[in-house]
């Protein structure tokens, strides 16, 4: 008997060993993690302990802006445990300013096994500033200085602009926004370089939930966020809205909603617009469903005639069509065909349209527009005049 017992106590013994949480000592146990300086390098590290012996240790890196995740082999050494440390050169890598990246290791045994180190992620934050911070619902705000009303006049007017935009777009659930205000428009422009992006005055990453904007003089700066905040705004949203067909998204149509929602656009357009129109100068707006001119003069002609065709849109078809046309291209259609669809009509014959509107009038018909309701009351008054002069004489 007491041998059974002896025996049942032994096996039992033996049985619970070999559960799996008695061996969760001897499962592999990773320390990674990785820093950067930015728009130079980032090192990546990695510590693996109770692992078998490795022949090969390869890093992946995925981040929103990259269609596919950037894998790499690296040297590694290995005794008790395996300890590795890489270099990436951000200036061949280029990440976008403010992106999460995400990274991960895989390990080849010499069984032929593959061991996946869990994925950790980090974000790539211009750290050359000291950010102050605000949030409000799922809008965060970051600025430098010592102002603390800048980052509350940002939030301020993004909830100004919303409901407006609600009427002119598609609509999206909210999701987290973070927006940046660079002390100057020299300091965006460094590290749009750092990354390998060109600088254009403001910039948003929609499918990173990210704007980067200046706010250079505080005596300026509500009318300077006032117009590029709401123009960066509708990037965001109507990536929010289309997704991975926001690049099949008309330019015209992209950046003339952009530009119609800003509180004051740029007030040279209406000139630009007008010399072009009077100098039968206007550019196609065939050529402008994919790319802008390079030149900065032409370049402000196309942003003129995107903002004046989508008002022309909005005045005579409604906030409907515009909506329209975005969801057309979510669906697939191409620039012409998501006009005609919801137009009826080709991008050239609304072109054609949209000129004839904008065509400059003669002086006489422009004098009248101008001064005919004046001219119709003097006229009234003397009729007025003329009928109690020759009405009978009341005695």
């Amino acid at each position: 008997m007491t041998r059974a017992i002896t025996l049942f106590l032994l096996t039992s013994i033996l049985f619970l060993l070999a559960l799996p949480g008695r061996t969760a000592a001897q499962e592999p146990l990773f320390t990674s993690s990785a820093e950067y300086e930015f728009g130079q390098g980032m090192q990546f590290y990695l510590v693996a302990e109770d692992v078998p012996q490795v022949t090969a240790v390869t890093l992946f890196i995925a981040a929103p802006e990259f269609p596919t995740a950037f894998s790499q082999e690296v040297v590694f050494e290995q005794d008790k445990s395996l300890v590795v440390s890489h270099a990436v050169d951000l200036t061949q890598l280029r990440l976008a300013p403010f992106t999460t990246v995400t990274y991960w290791w895989v390990l080849t045994t010499e069984t032929g096994g593959l061991l996946t180190v869990p994925e950790q992620t980090l974000v790539y934050e211009d750290d050359q500033f000291n950010w102050q911070t605000v949030t409000d619902d799922s809008v965060t705000v970051h600025w430098t200085g010592d102002d603390p009303a800048l980052g509350q006049l940002a939030l301020d007017i993004i909830a100004d602009a919303r409901p407006r935009l609600q009427e002119l777009l598609p609509a999206v659930e909210d999701d987290a926004l973070r927006v940046y205000l660079y002390p100057t428009s020299a300091d965006l422009r460094a590290a749009l370089r750092l990354t390998g992006r060109d600088w254009v005055g403001a910039h948003a990453h929609p499918e990173l939930g990210v704007i980067l904007v200046t706010a250079v003089n505080p005596r300026t700066a509500a009318t300077d966020l006032g117009q590029s905040l709401p123009h960066e705004l509708v990037h965001h949203l109507l990536y929010r809205a289309i997704g991975p067909q926001y690049d099949a998204l008309p330019l015209w149509l992209n950046e003339g909603l952009a530009t119609l929602a800003e509180s004051a656009p740029n007030p040279t357009y209406d000139l630009v617009l007008e010399t072009a129109v009077a100098d039968q100068t206007t550019l196609p707006f065939d050529q402008l469903c994919t790319v802008f001119p390079a030149s900065e003069a032409d370049a402000v002609l196309a942003y003129a005639q995107s903002y004046a065709l989508v008002q022309y849109i909005q005045a005579n078809y409604g906030n409907d069509a515009l909506q329209e046309m975005v969801l057309a291209v979510a669906d697939g259609a191409d620039c012409d065909t998501a006009v005609s669809r919801t137009l009826g009509l080709s991008l050239e014959e609304l072109s054609q349209e949209w000129l004839r509107s904008e065509q400059p009038r003669s002086p006489f018909v422009q004098f009248w527009l101008e001064n005919g309701l004046v001219f119709l009351l003097i006229l009234a008054g003397f009729g007025v005049t003329a009928l109690l002069m020759l009405s009978p004489s009341r005695r």
